[in-house]
């Protein structure tokens, strides 16, 4: 056996601790031990060395030239050691979301704070860089839209998408009296308009042609539109709910609320604690 393999970790970090509080007392008081404990640590160190770390008199100690040697050795090694195992924990307590950029800004950023002040030593980074998230990546959790036609029975639904047309207070009153959806000019954020198509069809207007004023390729640029005055936008009122209480928004007369899609929660397994934590705590939200 070498003489490496009969040294003690715990006993060698004892010995930079005295060496670099110069005295066995102060290092007892820093670790929460007795001298005594110091004593025997650094003699058990000793005795595998086979040398003498401290001259000992009169209650203080002085590095050897051993001693001295060891310590310029071992301390920056321990030191990268000891980032190493709070860089592992820190890991431990930090859960990373896979999370729309939409539903990001308008829905769970909002309410993080309300984790955060439960859980206030779990970090929680959100990740917005790609809409379909590859499991095998570095995400802990995954909020992920599926539209209502490629729906899985066994997907975990943990938001309904149920839309229904939102725009700005000031459009609707340019609306004349008996107006119809054709006349209110409409903002696409889908492609292909797929929800605006099965909105309509469950709606029961399916014949109906609407007029397309603007473009968007993120749900929150056509929110903001929408609030603009440029046309109506298909959204779920967890979305714009603050919008609507800031009276940027309204919903539009005689629509119904129509379930086109829904927000699924994925977990990358196995989860670590904080990631499990952060699951039920989404569950939760209403």
């Amino acid at each position: 056996m070498q003489v490496s393999d009969r040294i003690s970790l715990n006993a060698l970090r004892i010995f930079v601790v005295a060496a670099d509080c110069g005295s066995f007392k102060l290092a007892a008081s820093r670790l929460g031990v007795t001298p005594g404990a110091i004593s025997r640590q650094v003699q058990n160190l000793e005795a595998a060395l086979g040398c003498v770390l401290f001259d000992r008199a009169n209650n203080a100690i002085r590095l050897t030239e051993a001693g001295d040697q060891l310590l310029r050795d071992a301390a920056p090694g321990l030191r990268i050691l000891s980032r190493a195992v709070e860089q592992a924990v820190n890991a431990e307590q930090q859960v990373t979301v896979s999370v729309s950029t939409t539903l990001a800004a308008l829905w769970l950023v909002p309410m993080l704070e309300r984790f955060r002040s439960r859980w206030p030593d779990i970090k929680v980074r959100i990740d917005t860089s790609s809409p379909e998230p590859d499991m095998s990546r570095s995400w802990d959790l995954a909020v992920q839209y599926v539209p209502e036609e490629a729906a899985q029975p066994d997907q975990e639904v943990l938001l309904e998408d149920r839309c229904r047309p939102y725009l700005s207070p000031a459009l609707l009153a340019t609306l004349e009296a008996g107006w119809t959806l054709s006349d209110v000019p409409a903002l696409q954020c889908a492609e292909g308009n797929w929800d605006w198509k099965l909105w309509l069809n469950k709606a029961g207007l399916s014949g109906t042609c609407l007029s397309f004023a603007g473009h968007f390729d993120l749900d929150h640029v056509a929110l903001r539109a929408a609030i603009a005055g440029m046309g109506m936008v298909l959204a779920s009122e967890f979305i714009v709910r603050d919008d609507v209480r800031a009276g940027r928004l309204i919903a539009l007369p005689d629509t119904p609320d129509i379930v086109v899609g829904h927000y699924v929660l994925k977990t990358n397994e196995p989860a670590s604690a904080p990631a499990r934590r952060f699951a039920r705590w989404l569950r939760s939200l209403d």
